[in-house]
């Protein structure tokens, strides 16, 4: 069931201003079409060099997971424009929500496993964007479920090679280096200290 929980800010790159934008939890048919017919146009007359490392992700795939099971997982999305401008799927339970954190070894935390913005919002992809800070809203909610969810605002992920520098330097997360039982994908994790830095910094 697709649900809004919040009205946002994006910040319009061509205006030069913050636009309103809603935040939902869970996705329904309408906007996993959307997705199809734009989003992935795009990806595939990207390219090559420029073609984005997740542009094979089928979102209606992982929706359906999230539907199949969803005391484990929870999909978040951004509309705006009438448009899918960024989605995420986090895990709230099971192995992979665990802290490897010196801080915490051990305790639950929300794990994001996929987090993607929308192609026309990728700096390199197009000339032009059209919002920025999408990828910053929906870990943001991550965090925000990490508390409901009595976790401290702990998250974990693990970052395709072209999104480290945002979750390293962007968002201050702990680089707990390369997971070889995880493609060799570099390990971040935001520790209850971080994510209460990143809270009060926000927005």
């Amino acid at each position: 069931m697709k649900q809004a929980i919040g009205t946002i800010p994006l910040f319009g790159l061509e205006s030069g201003k913050f636009h309103d934008a809603v935040l939902f939890q869970g996705v329904d048919l309408a906007t996993l079409q959307g997705i199809e017919a734009s989003w992935t146009p795009m990806f595939d007359t990207a390219a090559a060099e420029n073609r984005p490392e997740d542009a094979h992700w089928e979102w209606a795939a992982k929706a359906l997971q999230a539907l199949q099971n969803p005391l484990n997982y929870e999909i978040f999305g951004i509309e705006a424009d009438g448009k899918t401008q960024g989605m995420m799927l986090v895990v709230k339970g099971g192995a992979k929500c665990f802290s490897r954190h010196p801080e915490h070894p051990r305790m639950p935390l929300v794990y994001v496993d996929f987090l993607a913005t929308a192609p026309w919002n990728r700096r390199g992809l197009i000339e032009s964007p059209t919002y920025k800070g999408v990828g910053r809203v929906l870990f943001m909610s991550a965090v925000s479920l990490s508390i409901e969810e009595e976790f401290a605002g702990r998250v974990a992920l693990h970052s395709l090679p072209g999104a480290e520098a945002f979750y390293r330097d962007r968002l201050s997360m702990t680089d707990l280096g390369a997971d070889g039982d995880y493609q060799n994908l570099r390990y971040f994790e935001l520790s209850t200290t971080q994510a209460r830095q990143l809270i009060s910094a926000w927005p």
